[in-house]
């Protein structure tokens, strides 16, 4: 809100002041000049008198003359030396040819007495007394405004700044997943059409995921049944030789993986994640896996080089379990022997890192490579398995648990996949279901 305020408040007294000095330029070249030019000629009408009335006077007398005179004035009138005064040589120049000049600083008149070395003087006189003071009461009642301004200012902001925060709040509720979230303003307020439209887009937004949930749910049933239908009767008939068999049990157990993968990416995809959470011994469990996974694919090496102990967080173990499976799944498709997993702790967030030494993944091509369905040529194509839902998975992943996952070059010289997530927030934020 602080910045608003000072804009608008901002863009306001500019306004203000810009008008006030319209006004004051026109008071100042009209009732301004026309009272000091008023003023000027009465000046210069006494002077005039005062110098007849001098004239005849010796000069040491002409003070005592004037004592004499009741003149009965607001302001002083004496006669000076000219030396008292430190002119500049334009205002001397004006004194020589007789006119009046203006001591501004000391409110005061004064008018060479012909053919003397002497001045009349008048003031200080209350005009320009009071033309200054005005200057200064301007500046106070200028400062006053401004201060003043900020109070309205405020008023009027402060329930469309509260309307703008709850509008701000339903809007980052509703993007981390809590679809349910809408928001109503009251019939006074400036944000009610903008309520209503933030809850029909929430009401559409709601629908379109339901339409995909459901069109998804749909074609996967679709797929499954055909496709059970298609194995049985391949293992009920007696035309097809072992290798044919062979094959067609291979691509059916292909397609099989895909609508598995289709349907966990969709899950995934979803704005909320349904987290099924536990609180296991992480380390225990992954050497675990990764002795299982170097059982079943004896002819690569596959290694858990580095293990931090300690607690990880609340954690979603089927997820987990399809990270590393993807992640070492990926390095096997493209690895020439060496695969190396380790687990890793420091400053409340733990990363599991997966390294081959296969031909690795340019740097260009490293963001790309968690998108669904994408697939590098030439070497990681579909020839080499998988259908390009693996990395995409675990990236959904990494966004379900608030964590990350990088592609960066490997040691072993092929591709390095680093999956991250903040231990503290899995403990504070989540909660086992």
């Amino acid at each position: 809100m602080k910045k608003l305020f000072v804009q608008f408040y901002l863009l306001l007294f500019v306004c203000f002041l810009v008008m006030t000095m319209l006004v004051g330029l026109v008071y100042k070249f009209t009732a301004e000049r026309a009272g000091r030019q008023s003023l000027d000629d009465l000046m210069k009408s006494s002077l005039y008198l005062m110098r007849s009335e001098l004239r005849e006077i010796p000069p040491k007398d002409w003070s005592k003359t004037l004592k004499e005179l009741d003149l009965n004035l607001s302001f002083d009138l004496r006669i000076e030396p000219l030396s008292k005064f430190n002119l500049a040589e334009s205002s001397m120049a004006h004194l020589r040819k007789g006119d009046i000049v203006a001591l501004d600083d000391q409110y005061t008149f004064i008018q060479r007495i012909p053919r003397s070395h002497y001045v009349l003087a008048v003031g200080p006189v209350p005009y320009l007394y009071y033309l200054h003071e005005m200057r200064l009461l301007d500046m106070a009642l200028l400062a006053f405004i401004a201060v003043s301004l900020a109070f309205p200012v405020f008023i009027w902001m402060r329930p469309h700044w509260q309307d703008m925060l709850r509008l701000e709040t339903a809007a980052q509720r509703f993007g981390e997943g809590h679809l349910a979230e809408r928001i109503h303003f009251d019939s006074m307020s400036s944000f009610e059409r903008l309520g209503v439209v933030f809850n029909q887009m929430a009401d559409n937004i709601n629908t379109l995921i339901a339409s995909k949930k459901q069109l998804t749910d749909g074609i996967a049933h679709e797929l499954r049944t055909p496709l059970v239908r298609l194995r049985y009767r391949l293992e009920m008939s007696e035309n097809l030789t072992e290798a044919e068999s062979q094959a067609l049990n291979r691509d059916i157990g292909q397609l099989e993986g895909l609508i598995d993968e289709l349907l966990t990416y969709a899950r995934l995809d979803r704005p909320q994640n349904e987290l099924i959470l536990t609180t296991p011994d992480f380390p225990e469990w992954i050497t675990h896996h990764v002795d299982d996974i170097q059982a079943v694919n004896p002819q690569r090496d596959v290694t858990l080089v580095q293990l931090t102990h300690g607690h990880y967080g609340a954690l979603d173990m089927r997820l987990m379990e399809r990270v590393l499976d993807n992640l070492v799944n990926n390095a096997m498709r493209y690895s020439q022997q060496h695969i190396q997993v380790s687990l890793t702790q420091q400053a409340g967030r733990a990363t599991l890192t997966v390294d081959d030494d296969g031909p690795g993944i340019s740097a260009e091509e490293r963001e790309r490579v968690f998108e669904p369905f994408v697939r590098l040529d030439p070497s990681r194509d579909r020839a080499t398995g998988g259908c390009g839902l693996g990395l995409a998975i675990v990236h959904s992943v990494a966004q379900a648990m608030s964590g990350d996952v990088i592609c960066d070059a490997s040691p072993l010289g092929g591709a390095r996949f680093s999956f991250s997530w903040p231990v503290n927030h899995q403990l504070s934020a989540m909660s086992p279901a």
